[in-house]
């Protein structure tokens, strides 16, 4: 009878074991279900330099994007009329008005192109040199600092680059600079050539990691409006941040309320040569309800634009601003949606033929183009600055693709004493170079490039881009 009974009892619990795996598979197939439907069909979004899929329907979303102190905004459903209207209130604003040194605020207002659409940039609001207080004392800077606004529109997307007090003349031509590389595309557009994507647009190369690269991508689930994901990049300048699991373990407010963090999974992570940390955790809030915070981040190295320091971040439970509500998504299921977003993540491609390092400048790059002092050379050729007076080795002057553009050395008048010295007193300045001739206008000499110096009274080019006669 004992042999029976233990039979009876190993009988049950197998049974009950069988009937647990039983509803826990049933419930992995559930969780798996929910996200295959979820991700049958995808939409595949640029962010910066980089490609993630994201869920069909998702509502996607952008912050500005930022290159060279440039902020670039993006406007959807957008129509001439509200273009005219933005540029018309923007010059109600600054004419008339005066500037620090008591001169008209609007120095400029001109129109250039951009890579495919017309744009209409405004200088205004010159201000003196910054002084600040050092030890008690005064510090005059010794640059001055201007406004700088671009409009522009292409079929319905508007555009709007905006420059604050920046450095002048350093970085006065940086709106400019970044408008002449930009192209208006669709987000449904995933671009082959080498640049920087942002909201319905892109940034093309050459851009310097100096140029601080950066934008954030933002996307809430069709179905699902609590999951929110965010995807942002930026170029290390000043230093690579601490990684996320040094970061974790920092983290007061979950060493002081353990209760509250179930860690879910952590350590590396790797994918498509991105190499990275993760931190999973389920978060029990006050008000009872559940949610979850996942983040994994790539730290990327200094000064490399191809390798940027990559944030992905998924929360649930996201309710209306300031309200706090249950997860939509088991832990499983957001588990298997992260892993699959996650993991979607990687370089975007560039064409073969339109292949560069990211210091390396598109070809046949327009006569007229600009570049200004401690800008990458983006093009070959004779470049012209534009100061007067006699500038050492003349206005005009060659300069390979890749170079830092320089400044242009202005000689002084020479006095009896400098004359003796066999001196002769020079400054540098800081200038914008406009591009007049290609490489290819010039001789050759055992199959490299020899230019020669034209001179100073050779014709410029005309609006079409062509020498005029």
């Amino acid at each position: 009878m004992q042999r029976k009974g233990y039979g009876l009892v190993t009988a049950i619990v197998i049974m009950s074991v069988a009937a647990i795996l039983g509803v826990s598979g049933w419930r992995e197939n559930q969780h798996k279900t929910v996200v295959n439907k979820m991700t049958s069909k995808i939409t595949t979004v640029c962010v910066g330099r980089f490609l993630i899929d994201i869920p069909e329907g998702a509502k996607i979303q952008f912050s500005s994007a930022r290159v060279a102190s440039v902020n670039i905004n993006t406007w959807q459903n957008y129509t001439e009329k509200q273009l005219l209207a933005h540029i018309e209130e923007q010059l109600h604003t600054v004419e008339g008005k005066l500037n620090e040194y008591e001169l008209p605020s609007l120095e400029k207002n001109i129109v250039v192109d951009a890579v495919n659409f017309k744009t209409t940039i405004l200088y205004y609001g010159r201000e003196k040199p910054f002084v600040e207080i050092v030890n008690g004392q005064k510090v005059n800077g010794i640059e001055e600092a201007i406004n700088v606004d671009a409009w522009g529109i292409s079929g319905d997307r508007g555009y709007r680059f905006i420059g604050k007090y920046l450095a002048s003349p350093r970085s006065e031509n940086s709106v400019l600079n970044v408008v002449k590389r930009f192209e208006s595309r669709s987000s449904m557009q995933i671009p082959d050539a080498p640049g920087f994507c942002t909201e319905e647009g892109m940034v093309h190369d050459p851009i310097a990691a100096a140029e601080n690269e950066s934008v954030a991508m933002f996307a809430s689930i069709a179905g699902h409006p609590d999951v929110a994901i965010r995807l942002d990049t930026s170029v290390n300048v000043d230093r690579v941040q601490d990684s996320v699991l040094v970061r974790d373990a920092q983290n007061d407010i979950k060493r002081e309320n353990p209760s509250i963090f179930k860690e879910m999974r952590k350590g590396t992570r790797a994918f498509n040569g991105l190499k990275g940390e993760e931190v999973l955790d389920k978060i029990k809030r006050q008000n009872g309800t559940s949610a979850h915070f996942f983040m994994w981040a790539s730290m990327g190295k200094m000064h490399d634009v191809l390798s940027p320091k990559l944030t992905l971040e998924l929360e649930t439970g996201v309710g209306r601003p300031g309200e706090k509500i249950n997860s939509s998504l088991s832990d499983d299921a957001v588990v298997e949606l992260w892993d699959r977003v996650s993991s979607s993540i990687r370089l975007r491609p560039v064409s073969a033929t339109k292949k560069t390092t990211h210091a390396a400048p598109p070809a046949d790059l327009p006569l007229g183009a600009l570049a200004a002092t401690d800008r990458v050379c983006p093009q070959s050729g004779l470049w012209e600055c534009n100061e007067s007076g006699d500038i050492q080795g003349g206005k005009r002057q060659f300069f390979r693709a890749g170079e830092s553009m320089p400044h242009a050395v202005l000689l002084g008048t020479s006095s009896i004493l400098n004359r003796l010295r066999g001196e002769q007193p020079s400054h540098r300045i800081a200038t914008v170079w406009k591009l007049v001739a290609y490489e290819s206008s010039f001789g050759a000499v055992d199959g490299k490039a020899t230019p020669e110096r034209k001179p100073l009274d050779s014709p410029d080019p005309d609006d079409s881009g062509n020498p005029s006669t």
